[in-house]
């Protein structure tokens, strides 16, 4: 997926979860799996994509808690109306996208790592996307999403994750070197030493750790839209190598803070 198909992509899909959002008929009903109503979770969709435009040239520190942060975002904004938070979903992605520009290799900031507009692009859908589906699971409305956009997605949040997520306790017991391939998308290596980790979009001369993944599977498990169990016992994922038993740390390697 490329800059102006990952932009479309974007668009429609903010497209698809104000849809929904202007058709539920109780914006307090609650969200599965989550502590959230279906108004506070279009509300944080339209906080997170404000955020975007403000830290691109003035980069903010990452929060010790994002959870708190997402929180104190979603008290400061107020609104709780679904319908009027699907116009704002949709004004505040097309801001985004006229931010960012036509060239998605532009450099730009994401709270206080350097990325690109396309990988922070590919975050935002990646938000879009599991925050849709937990909305349209508690409206009873179907949902998908495809190969090409949890590729897109990864893209974005990988790089972001090893500079932000990486687990302090878990990093020190994982020295070694892994190497994640999304099937049907891109090679990651993922290098764990001195309880810090590097990243690259390439195949490793070799590995401690292979994992293969369906990048769909791997996008929902990751985020606990469904459970590593279904994941390992479905095919999602399949881990094998020198060190196999590197496959548990590597699972728990990125925490949410």
């Amino acid at each position: 997926m490329d800059w102006p198909e990952l932009r479309k992509d974007v668009t429609a899909t903010a497209g698809r979860v104000a849809d929904i959002l202007r058709g539920v008929p109780d914006g307090d009903s609650p969200v599965p799996g989550t502590d959230w109503t279906v108004a506070e979770v279009g509300a944080h969709l339209v906080t997170v994509a404000r955020r975007y435009p403000r830290m691109m040239e003035t980069p903010e520190p990452f929060p010790e808690s994002l959870s708190a942060y997402n929180q104190l975002e979603l008290d400061e904004l107020g609104e709780r109306d679904p319908s009027r938070l699907a116009g704002m979903l949709e004004d505040e992605v097309a801001a985004v996208l006229e931010a960012f520009g036509p060239d998605g290799e532009r450099r730009v900031h994401f709270f206080g790592m350097e990325h690109s507009a396309a990988g922070v692009g590919g975050i935002l859908l990646g938000e879009l996307l599991l925050h849709g589906r937990d909305l349209a699971l508690a409206a009873g409305r179907p949902w998908e999403v495809t190969r090409d956009e949890a590729v897109a997605f990864s893209r974005g949040i990988l790089p972001a994750a090893v500079e932000a997520a990486l687990d302090p306790e878990v990093a020190p017991k994982a020295t070694g070197t892994y190497h994640l391939h999304l099937r049907g998308g891109d090679d990651w290596t993922i290098r764990v030493a001195g309880g810090k980790a590097t990243i690259e979009q390439a195949r490793p001369h070799r590995a401690d750790l292979h994992v293969s993944a369906d990048p769909v599977a791997f996008v929902l498990g990751s985020y606990g839209r469904i459970s590593q169990a279904r994941l390992l016992l479905s095919g999602g994922a399949v881990a094998w190598g020198r060190k196999p038993w590197l496959a548990a740390r590597f699972n728990n390697l990125f925490a949410e803070t």
